[in-house]
């Protein structure tokens, strides 16, 4: 069964705000047998209900995890193995060399990650270019483009 499978990769989403996203972002991560975290707090209740009207009926074969701040993950990230997905990134996602067990880092929908978090972490941050007049990327399309770039690599 899937949910016994070592997933190869991580995705943690840093206090995400809409369930809608979330839930791709899930269907995502079972697709390519990767975990999902969750960073509290979030914008929506993180209980059956919510997520399944959010994930489908494919979460219940998502291996996830909440945590209830940043601080409680911090401690469990291989920080040499993390990426951060900012827009204010210098390098772009497809520079990353991507290995097997790796943590890819994205930031809520409205403010991203923190200064502080992006500052710590710098060279290890990466950006998807835009070339048109938009803000920024839906979260779980940003998601999608950077975890089917690390699973291209791995493939």
């Amino acid at each position: 069964m899937l949910s016994l499978l070592t997933p190869r990769l991580n995705v943690v989403l840093y206090q995400p705000e809409i369930p809608q996203n979330t839930g791709n972002i899930g269907r995502t991560c079972v697709a390519l047998n990767a975990k999902l975290w969750i960073v509290r707090p979030t914008g929506f209740r993180l209980d059956n209900k919510q997520l399944q009207r959010a994930g489908l009926d494919y979460w219940q074969h998502l291996q996830w995890e909440s945590v209830d701040s940043w601080g409680h993950l911090i401690p469990m990230l291989p920080i040499d193995r993390t990426w951060f997905f900012t827009k204010f990134a210098t390098k772009t996602y497809t520079e990353a060399a991507f290995q097997l067990g790796d943590w890819l880092v994205f930031g809520s929908e409205s403010s991203g990650l923190p200064d502080s978090v992006r500052e710590q972490y710098a060279s290890q941050c990466l950006a998807l270019p835009m070339i048109g007049p938009v803000r920024s990327l839906n979260l779980s399309v940003a998601v999608g483009v950077g975890l089917f770039e690390a699973h291209r690599q791995l493939s």
